[in-house]
């Protein structure tokens, strides 16, 4: 009976510590997602969609790939399609395709930062979606959605 109620208390030990884990792991990008949606890069590259600002975007969505070693971060306008993509090169680049149907996109076109798990459409690899509102001019119009796609790679492991 006692090494029974010892297991037990290890196993509830045990789910307690992965749920902080995944807990921890959904909400590391959130901060990212908020810092990377407030840039004036974004906000230029949706309201003038010229080639300089979208030069500016681009980069600054792959310095945010980098440093945070996402699988993707991207930028999509105010009716899901996306504008802008640090995977803009490649093969299955999200550039010109539309995410509005997702729900990460349609929570946070309507100003409420998401996170949501999912399997990509066009990449067809599995992650989190973290997304946040991007504002215009005075900070009370959304005008797009900056988006960090994180692997789940860690977890199924």
């Amino acid at each position: 009976e006692s090494a029974f109620k010892e297991a037990e208390r290890q196993s509830a030990l045990e789910a307690e510590r992965i749920k902080n884990g995944l807990s921890s792991f959904l909400t590391e990008n959130l901060k990212s997602v908020k810092a990377l949606g407030g840039l004036d890069e974004l906000e230029q590259a949706l309201l003038s969609k010229d080639g300089d600002a979208l030069v500016g975007a681009n980069f600054m969505l792959d310095h945010f790939n980098d440093a945070l070693g996402a699988d993707v971060c991207y930028l999509m306008d105010n009716v899901g399609n996306t504008v802008a993509s640090s995977n803009r090169n490649a093969t299955d680049s999200f550039v010109g395709e539309n995410f509005g149907f997702r729900p990460y996109w349609r929570e946070a076109v309507k100003g409420n930062p998401a996170t949501y798990m999912a399997l990509g459409i066009t990449s067809k690899k599995r992650g989190v979606y973290y997304s946040h509102p991007v504002y215009g001019e005075g900070g009370n119009t959304t005008i797009g959605v900056a988006v960090i796609k994180a692997s789940i790679e860690s977890i199924e492991q």
